[in-house]
C-alpha cells in the first residue's frame, strides 16, 4: 500500500511540474484548450506601427488565436476606416495631426462565453506631413546662404522633368538665363536633389553645381548643401529657402569674380 501511495503522490508532483514548466507561452499556443467562463482574457499583443506620418494608413493586429473570441477596436486621434471579417485587424487612416501628435488604438477581446478583457492600448506617434504640390514651391524666395546673407530668388517649374524647379539666381550669380534644377521626391522621405549640372556664373566662368538636402512640404520651405566648382576651385555652400520675406529688407552685395577669390 505504502508503494501506490508514493507513486501516486510523485505522479501528481511530476504532473505539478510538467504543467508549471509549461508557463505562459504554452498556454499562449494552445488557447483552444482553456475554457473556463470565470476566467478574464488578457489581450497578449498587437502589431503594428508606433510612428507614421500624416495621410499615411496602417493595420493592426491581433497576433494569436483563441477559439470563439472576438475583438474590438477603437481610436482616439485617427479615423478607424475598417475592421477584418475575424474581427482581428484593424485598419487605421492618420488624416491629421492629433492633440500631443499620438493616436490611442484600443481594443478589447471577448470570448466565446461573453467574457471581456481589458482594455489593450497601443500609442502611435504621427509624424508631420503635407502632400506634396509642386506649386507651391515656385514663386519668389528668400535665400539665406551661410556665410554670406539673404537675397532673392525666382523658382519656377521645370518644363518637362516631374517635381522639379528651377532656381534662376544660383549663388547670387548667376549669368544671364544660367539656371539650377532642384528635384523634389515627392514622398514621406520629403528629399530635395540637385543633381550634377553645368552652372555659368555672373562673369561668364562655367563650372558645375551639384547637391542635396530636405523639404518641408507643410511650410513649403527647404535646405540644401552642395559643392560648387568655379574656376578651378570647390565651394562648400549650405542654402535655406522659405517663401520670399526677409530679402526685401537686407541689401546684399552681388559677388563678384574678385570677392569670390
Amino acid at each position: 500500500m505504502k508503494n501506490k501511495i508514493t507513486a501516486r503522490v510523485a505522479f501528481f508532483l511530476a504532473a505539478v511540474i510538467l504543467f508549471a514548466s509549461c508557463g505562459k507561452n504554452y498556454i499562449e499556443e494552445n488557447q483552444d484548450a482553456y475554457k473556463p467562463t470565470d476566467v478574464i482574457p488578457v489581450v497578449f499583443s498587437v502589431s503594428g506601427p508606433t510612428a507614421v506620418y500624416q495621410t499615411e494608413v496602417r493595420e493592426y493586429k491581433i497576433n494569436y488565436h483563441r477559439s470563439g473570441s472576438t475583438w474590438a477596436w477603437t481610436v482616439t486621434g485617427a479615423t478607424l476606416t475598417g475592421v477584418s471579417s475575424d474581427t482581428k485587424t484593424a485598419t487605421v487612416t492618420f488624416s491629421t495631426k492629433p492633440a500631443n501628435d499620438t493616436v490611442y488604438i484600443s481594443v478589447i477581446e471577448t470570448t466565446s462565453a461573453g467574457v471581456a478583457s481589458a482594455t489593450k492600448v497601443v500609442k502611435a506617434k504621427v509624424n508631420p506631413f503635407c502632400t506634396f504640390d509642386i506649386n507651391n514651391f515656385v514663386g519668389a524666395y528668400d535665400c539665406d546662404e551661410a556665410g554670406y546673407g539673404v537675397y532673392s530668388v525666382n523658382f519656377t517649374k521645370h518644363p518637362t522633368l516631374a517635381n522639379t524647379i528651377r532656381n534662376d539666381n544660383f549663388w547670387d550669380w548667376a549669368a544671364p538665363g544660367s539656371l539650377v534644377n532642384y528635384t523634389f521626391s515627392g514622398n514621406f522621405l520629403e528629399t530635395v536633389t540637385v543633381p550634377k549640372q553645368t552652372f555659368t556664373y555672373g562673369d561668364g566662368t562655367v563650372g558645375w553645381v551639384q547637391g542635396s538636402g530636405k523639404y518641408d512640404g507643410c511650410a513649403h520651405t527647404f535646405v540644401v548643401d552642395y559643392v560648387n566648382e568655379y574656376d578651378g576651385d570647390e565651394y562648400d555652400t549650405h542654402h535655406e529657402f522659405s517663401p520670399g520675406t526677409k530679402s526685401s529688407v537686407l541689401i546684399i552685395k552681388k559677388r563678384n569674380a574678385s570677392a569670390v577669390k
